[in-house]
């Protein structure tokens, strides 16, 4: 996310001179040979000298507890702007309130954009173009603040909307935090099928076709970066998963061999899904279906 953060600048003509930090000398090495930023410094090069004054504008974007425990060390009194890209909101914007006065420029931000590669290899300048960024104002945050990262984000080609702490990380849950765990369940349950794995075995191409791919490829996401959501938004996700428990045993219940197959009720299920998907999706209707 923050590599792609600076070629997303540098390819919108920003005016804007790029640090990276990153977390090794490796990683600053692969930085430098890939042009991920003007400048990049490990964690610790940083640390050493923090100045902050060459900085208008500071994004986190580390796993959430990492961003919770930066927070109290960023400067109270300097004049930049301040934000992160966390998946989770409640642990961040606690952490701000407690280490800040009533006065300050922290807004917290979260990009809805991503991948489930993770390296500065696959930084993608066009990432952030035509997406939605959520904002989520801490108290004490200035207005100013608020509308100059709205701005950032509009400048990188993204929407926005301000959606509060608890209800961003209710909504998350539904909308990735939980499909993520769900798509790594699919994943073990599909591979610990004796006969799957056979077949598999024997075939010279995948079994699987596209709704396999499609409903499992974020099985494959950063466990670095998800252990963390997962803790940060433990409780959301338990409601929503206890929520789709309580849909798939009404699904389970209809194909028992109790009950008569009604063709009518499973036509109705799917179209009332695909027009559910739509409304989530923001797809418009097609007047030829009206």
């Amino acid at each position: 996310m923050g590599a792609s953060l600076s070629l997303a600048l540098k390819k919108k003509g920003a005016d804007a001179k790029v640090t990276g930090v990153v977390g090794s000398r490796k990683s600053k090495e692969k930085g430098i040979s890939l042009g991920s930023a003007d400048r990049i410094l490990t964690s610790e090069e940083f640390g050493e000298n923090p100045n902050w004054n060459d900085f208008d504008l500071i994004v986190f974007g580390v796993p959430v507890n990492t961003i919770v425990e930066l927070i109290p060390s960023l400067p109270e009194d300097w004049p930049g702007l301040m934000t992160d890209m966390g998946s989770t909101k409640r642990d961040i914007i606690s952490a701000v309130e407690s280490s800040h006065s009533s006065s300050h420029r922290y807004v917290s931000s979260h990009p809805m954009c991503g991948s489930e590669e993770s390296g500065l290899e696959f930084a993608n300048a066009d990432l952030y173009e035509g997406r939605l960024c959520i904002l989520t104002r801490p108290k004490g945050a200035t207005e100013k603040a608020f509308s100059d990262l709205e701005s950032f984000w509009r400048f990188l080609g993204m929407e926005t909307v301000e959606i509060p702490a608890l209800e961003h990380d209710r909504i998350l849950s539904y909308v990735s935090h939980s499909p993520h765990i769900i798509a790594s369940i699919m994943t073990d349950w599909v591979w610990e099928s004796e006969c799957v794995q056979k077949f598999t075995d024997r075939s010279p191409l995948p079994l699987t076709g596209g709704g396999f791919r499609d409903m499992t490829r974020i099985a494959g996401s950063n466990p670095k970066m998800w252990a963390p959501i997962f803790s940060s938004n433990r409780d959301e996700i338990l409601s929503s998963l206890l929520d789709f428990r309580g849909h798939l045993d009404r699904i389970i219940s209809e194909l028992g061999p109790e009950k008569p197959l009604d063709l009518d009720h499973w036509k109705s299920f799917m179209e009332k899904s695909r027009n559910h998907r739509d409304g989530i999706l923001k797809k418009k209707n097609d007047p030829k279906k009206l």
